[in-house]
Formats: C-alpha cells, structure tokens, sequence
C-alpha cells in the first residue's frame, strides 16, 4: 500500500509533470473502483480538462483541474494495490487498469489495480462552492506533516491501544500506514505492542520526531528517485533503500546486529527485541 512517503512524492513529482497538461482521451475499465460518478459521466467531465495542481489528503491524491466550465477535484485512494503509472512504465501492461488518461504533452497516465481496493471520485465546483470531499475524509484527523508536537500530545492521550494500533489509526493522524510506523517505532526504540498509556511523554515525543524524520527522508529520497529515473511505479525499489525493519524477517539489525522478529496477525509487524524492549514481561 503506497504510504505517505509514496504519495508525497508522487505528489511533487506529478504537479511538476501535469501542470496546464491537457487530457486529450479517456479509457476506463474495471468500473467498480470508480465510486462517483458513473463511468460514462466521469469521462465526459474530465476529457479536455486541465490539471492545475496536485495535493495529498492523508493517503489520498487529490487532482485539482480545469474543466470545459467548471473546476474539478479528482480524488485517488490507492487501497493496498492501487499504482499510477506511465504507460511507457511498463514492459506489459497490467491487466486491471481503471483509467487511461491520454494528455496533450505525449503522455499517457495510468491507473491499475490488481485487488481492485482503491476508490475514485470526481467532483465539479458549482456556483463558487468548493469541491466536496469524498465521505472517507470526513474521519480524518490531521496530517502527521502537519501537526504540531504539543498538539500530537494532546490528542494522543485519547487513544488506549497499543501504539502501532494508534499510529497507524487514521483518526489520531493521517499518512501512517503498516510499513513506516514500523520503521517510525524503531527509530524512536518504542516496542509496537505497546499499550499507549505506558508510554511517557518523552518516548511519546521520541516518536512524533521519529515520525516527521522517517516519513521527510523518505519523501525526498522517494522524489529523487522519481526526478531521476521518471518512472512512477517503482516502489519495490525505493522501499529496499528506505527500510531497517519492515519485510526484513530474520535479517540482521542495523543498530544491533541480531535477528529482527515477525509477529503475524491481520498483517506483518516487524522489530528488534533488543532496540525495543517491550515494558510487558509476559511478552517474548
């Protein structure tokens, strides 16, 4: 699943690339994933629409375009497969593409997924009202990249969970999926079995640094990368360069040299018993 890293590059890189690009053709395929409107209708709106900037809401992309009489707001949830791509990207083109979008400057944008988990929305301003946003943000808290630490420390202390639970919560903040708050909990030494009122606050404040740290090298290396390579789909590749922890079963400890551990449940939580300790003795 792209995470904030990801999709705050993403982000970066496509506003330099889509800015005042036309979309000059339209494919859609795989319908179910486009929530509103209809297909037809989301074809119709958004042919010969201009792109004018590109924003991130948590983990979802958000389009701003210009239509033939309105502005428009194309929101993106990748879900756990969900990839944009260039169509040149690829040596075979996945099966399961949502949308074609052929542009004006010789490109063509993609989006594919293979478990059909994302969603998409598109939303035109109506007499100076804003786009809506879909119902999905409405249970967002704040941008992990945008909080404040005493503000993190204060809406912490709602939550009772373990930490990774509440990290990755998308009401306490948005952005944290499974993958960095592994990496965000070893580099600040927290245990992610954790329950949250056992945590102090200077380990609570070790992990708001931590996060800020992981994700903003992981955004501009990821960006980089990007610049460089002009290649969007090539995640595989940036998260072996990113990650200490996360996927890296049995594999030896940055900091420590011994074996990290795999706890899997719902999904896969990495971490060294040694760098981070567990305050529950009945936990081995």
């Amino acid at each position: 699943m792209p995470e904030l890293p990801e999709l705050e590059a993403i982000k970066r890189y496509l506003l330099d690339e889509l800015e005042n690009v036309r979309i000059t053709e339209i494919q859609t395929r795989q319908h179910t994933v486009i929530r509103f409107p209809t297909a037809p209708e989301f074809k119709r709106i958004l042919l010969n629409a201009s792109f004018e900037n590109v924003e991130r809401i948590g983990r979802i992309l958000k389009f701003k375009l210009m239509g033939e009489s309105r502005k428009l707001c194309l929101y993106i949830d990748h879900g756990l497969t969900g990839r944009l791509g260039w169509e040149s990207d690829y040596q075979r083109i996945p099966t399961k593409i949502v949308f074609k979008l052929r542009l004006d400057n010789g490109k063509c944008l993609i989006y594919h997924d293979s478990r059909l988990h994302g969603a998409i929305w598109l939303f035109e301003e109506f007499e100076g009202v804003i786009c809506k946003n879909p119902p999905i943000v409405n249970h967002y808290g704040p941008d992990i990249l945008s909080i404040s630490e005493k503000a993190f420390l204060i809406r912490i202390k709602k939550f009772r969970a373990e930490i990774k639970n509440v990290l990755t919560n998308q009401s306490f903040v948005t952005g944290i999926g499974n993958a960095y708050s592994d990496e965000i909990l070893f580099d600040a030494q927290i245990h992610p079995f954790t329950k949250r009122n056992q945590l102090n606050d200077q380990e609570i404040k070790r992990i708001y640094h931590s996060s800020l740290k992981i994700l903003k090298t992981g955004s501009d290396f990821i960006f980089k990368s990007l610049k460089t390579i002009n290649k969007l789909d090539n995640e595989s590749s940036w998260r072996k360069n990113l990650f200490k922890v996360h996927l890296r079963e049995n594999q030896p400890c940055h900091s420590c040299n011994k074996k990290l551990s795999t706890i899997k449940t719902k999904r896969v939580t990495n971490f060294c018993r040694e760098c981070q300790p567990s305050k529950n003795k009945n936990f081995f």
